[in-house]
């Protein structure tokens, strides 16, 4: 009976294979396209709240409020270890995103809170006395969420704060970034890396 069981199951299996090869109508590169997504999916993760692993990928705004604007797979890997700086010369700083990981003495206005004692590195992060770092939505949380009073920043053209809720921070973020680097490098822009206005090749859509 059980190898019945084990048969079964096998066949089931093939005729599932089958079936979702017939439907893409595509031939192997169409299911060898298929595979390879759903492994870089497999390979993305929820992001903690906090956390002493370096992420290879995460996706990002998996809980988007847009009716246009759906999750963001982020490569945290290239973005931690290419030369991914404006000028394409250097490794990002970890403290680039993870702003309040670095010594309150050294920060420069907007920036007002500095939780650690040096700026965080990969091997700062690796020290086994070291403490994990904290996810951007620890403290830009998602809008609409008060279980927590939310960063502000005054800019000298608006006279009310700016509330940095988690879409305000990463755009203001990634986009600040990416916009130097497009205009720095005319490589970046033939390469059609996204910037301010480029909204899906980061997002995918919603629904």
């Amino acid at each position: 009976m059980r190898k019945l069981l084990i048969v079964i199951a096998v066949l089931a299996g093939l005729a599932m294979l089958t079936l979702s090869s017939s439907c893409s109508g595509r031939g192997n590169s169409g299911r060898g396209s298929l595979v390879a997504s759903n492994s870089a999916f497999a390979a993305a993760q929820d992001v903690p709240k906090e956390s002493k692993v370096q992420p290879k990928e995460v996706v990002l705004c998996k809980d988007s409020q847009s009716d246009k604007y759906g999750e963001v797979p982020f490569n945290h890997e290239n973005h931690a270890t290419k030369s991914y700086s404006a000028d394409g010369k250097s490794v990002l700083a970890c403290v680039e995103c993870h702003h309040t990981d670095q010594p309150a003495a050294g920060l420069k206005a907007p920036l007002k809170t500095g939780e650690r004692d040096v700026a965080l590195t990969a091997a700062v992060l690796a020290a086994a006395d070291s403490k994990p770092v904290k996810s951007c939505r620890a403290c830009h949380l998602q809008a609409g969420d008060d279980s927590a009073p939310l960063p502000t920043i005054t800019y000298p053209d608006k006279p009310a704060p700016t509330k940095l809720n988690n879409e305000v921070a990463y755009h203001l973020n990634c986009n600040l970034c990416h916009d130097k680097a497009i205009a720095a490098r005319p490589d970046v822009k033939a390469r059609k890396v996204p910037g301010s206005n480029d909204c899906l090749p980061c997002h995918k859509p919603a629904g």
